[in-house]
């Protein structure tokens, strides 16, 4: 005992493979005819009725993650019948997560995240997979949400 553990060796790119960044996920968003901007924090969003997705890439170019907020708003009371919500979607489902997040000010929101490590490159076809199968995602997600929290007796439209 007492050894740490093996590190991982160094990922070397391969023929084929790509390193992704933010212009390159732009160009597939643009290719879906998803409009986006960069925000302050150099994330790509786009804008949807009910929500906001961000894609972003850590600083190392490690980590590709899509993050989505959706427009509902709840109240520290309420977190409990909405973790039960999550816990359905989470169980049932791979890939996209939710979780609820809190603000100063006590208000809860739903937030779904998804991430993949691209450090040692991944092909094009893979990433570009990857961005559409987390739109829609998204965008399921969103559907499946409403009537789900109008089960739980909470409100199921966005405000």
């Amino acid at each position: 005992m007492g050894d740490d553990p093996p590190s991982p060796t160094p990922e070397t790119p391969q023929s084929g493979v790509i390193r992704p960044d933010l212009d390159r996920i732009e160009r597939i968003l643009e290719r879906l005819q998803v409009a986006c901007m960069r925000d302050t924090r150099g994330r790509l969003a786009t804008r949807w009725q009910c929500y906001s997705l961000f894609f972003t890439l850590d600083g190392d170019g490690e980590v590709y993650a899509a993050r989505t907020i959706y427009d509902r708003f709840f109240t520290v009371d309420d977190k409990p019948a909405i973790r039960a919500v999550l816990d359905e979607w989470n169980r049932d489902t791979v890939g996209l997560k939710v979780y609820t997040a809190t603000d100063d000010d006590g208000t809860v929101i739903i937030v779904s995240e998804a991430t993949m490590h691209v450090g040692g490159g991944v092909t094009s076809e893979q990433f570009d997979a990857t961005t559409t199968a987390w739109l829609n995602a998204a965008g399921s997600f969103h559907l499946w949400l409403g009537p789900r929290l109008s089960l739980a007796g909470l409100p199921g439209d966005p405000v």
